[in-house]
């Protein structure tokens, strides 16, 4: 993916990047934090990847690429909000549910963004998107831009591939060392250890540093499976990258972008630390 436009967030520039070269990128992402100019760039520069025709997406140059800037692509269509709070209501959902069905005019995928989703959709539109989330239909890419990500339902969360824009720079070595030794238990198939590291996440204060330093280095480790650029020093991901498949990765990343918003619900930490346990050993020790 051509990120050449977007100076920000490293860490989200490598995590899409691993996605589109393992061809497992997703048909639905929450883009979330940030501030509302990053928030539109990246939707923006997403749109533009979906329906450029060139090799190396998206060239910018082309003319799907420039309706998809100036916001007249044919394919690309911007969720309608009505009222005076622009709120998005269930029959909206059901009309892009319906343009869910409908060949694209000019790309080979169609593009649907929902601006504000944590703000302007209730619990109706969310329940009436969640059924399309459940079963996309092809050739499909829902863009979702968040404030807050954490205030969406979980069974929406977890049908998205999250990308957080929080700037991602400015970890101490002591807590790169320490979101490494946890993500090295993982692949040590020692379930006391594993329980022992991830108990710290009982913490707010240490979740909050550590998580976004954890998902740093996954991000990193699945950039090396298809490259060999990181961020951070290549230390703290090598191995990782050696240990565990794409698939692996990835859902380690789904899980810790998933951990870092329950955070923000006020969940009960000792039960999500006992969730991450879990799921990191699903995840990581099944065939």
């Amino acid at each position: 993916m051509n990120f050449e436009n977007f100076e920000k967030n490293e860490n989200v520039k490598a995590e899409l990047n691993a996605l589109e070269k393992s061809r497992r990128f997703p048909h639905a992402l929450i883009i979330n934090g940030g501030n509302n100019e990053s928030r539109e760039s990246l939707s923006i520069l997403l749109s533009k990847w979906a329906v450029c025709k060139n090799e190396d997406k998206p060239c910018s140059e082309c003319i799907p690429c420039q309706k998809a800037e100036k916001g007249v692509h044919p394919d690309i269509y911007f969720a309608k909000g009505s009222g005076k709070t622009d709120v998005i209501a269930v029959e909206e959902i059901r009309n892009i549910t319906r343009a869910c069905s409908i060949i694209a005019n000019e790309a080979d995928t169609k593009v649907f963004v929902i601006k504000d989703a944590d703000k302007r959709m209730g619990v109706e539109a969310l329940n009436a998107f969640l059924k399309t989330l459940e079963e996309p239909p092809q050739a499909i890419l829902f863009l979702l831009t968040t404030e807050d990500a954490g205030v969406l339902p979980e069974t929406v969360l977890s049908r998205c591939t999250v990308l957080n824009l929080e700037q991602s720079s400015g970890f101490s070595e002591e807590t790169l060392e320490k979101a490494k030794q946890i993500l090295l238990n993982i692949t040590e198939l020692n379930e006391i250890s594993l329980l022992k590291s991830t108990s710290v996440l009982n913490d707010k204060s240490k979740a909050l540093e550590l998580l976004p330093a954890m998902r740093a280095i996954l991000s990193d480790a699945l950039s090396l499976t298809v490259s060999d650029e990181t961020l951070l020093s290549k230390e703290y991901s090598e191995t990782l990258s050696t240990k565990l498949t794409k698939k692996k990765l990835i859902g380690l990343i789904e899980t810790v972008n998933y951990a870092i918003y329950t955070i923000s619900r006020n969940v009960n930490l000792s039960l999500m630390s006992t969730w991450i346990c879990g799921e990191f050993r699903r995840i990581t020790w099944q065939k």
